[in-house]
């Protein structure tokens, strides 16, 4: 179970604090962009240096609009509640992460997704599999429901393809968490020797 004090803000109960939070250590958005090589690790250390601005398109309008019912179907279908709290790891308080879901023993996250094309469950685009496996580092979650929803368009408007997600459960990948913590190690010394 992870202790009350590891639950450290709520983007339902302040979006500004959740933020304020994020900027505390290594959410899995930024572990998963410095893994990405290179550049992205440079990103990932400039997204530290600039106020944080959330860009706002029609694809990412679409994804608020439908991460509650997906979260629903997910809690229907496997009992994982929706979760919008940011968590320290019980490792380093500099590991944080905000799964879109918890279930009640904490042994099961939930990570949702929208997207203009279907995937293979055993091709997840590589981003979204770090995203998961640092978030299962974070909370000590055994696996992960990965749910997404295919996205079309219908005279000009963002509309579901389907009746309801897809849903591919992930388990934890221990090699893949090493390297994560390695590249979150190396982002926070670079933040921090600023």
């Amino acid at each position: 179970m992870i202790e009350h004090v590891r639950f450290m803000a709520s983007k339902a109960i302040s979006k500004d604090a959740w933020l304020e939070a994020r900027r505390l250590g290594v959410t899995a958005t930024q572990v998963a962009r410095a893994a990405s090589g290179p550049g992205g690790f440079e990103q990932a250390v400039q997204d530290y240096r600039t106020e944080f601005v959330e860009q706002d398109n029609p694809y990412m309008a679409f994804g608020r609009v439908w991460e509650a019912p997906i979260s629903m179907f997910v809690k229907e279908h496997t009992g994982v509640m929706p979760n919008e709290w940011l968590i320290s790891s019980a490792v380093s308080d500099h590991y944080l992460a905000t799964p879109d879901g918890l279930s009640l023993n904490h042994e099961v996250i939930s990570e949702i997704k929208t997207t203009g094309k279907d995937w293979d469950p055993l091709k997840l685009p590589i981003q979204y599999r770090r995203q998961v496996q640092w978030q299962l580092h974070v909370t000590g979650a055994k696996m992960c429901v990965f749910a997404w929803m295919l996205r079309g368009e219908r005279a000009g408007l963002f509309v579901p393809e389907w009746f309801e997600p897809r849903i591919h459960e992930i388990e934890r990948d221990e090699e893949m968490i090493a390297s994560l913590v390695k590249v979150a190690d190396d982002l926070w010394e670079e933040v921090w020797d600023d």
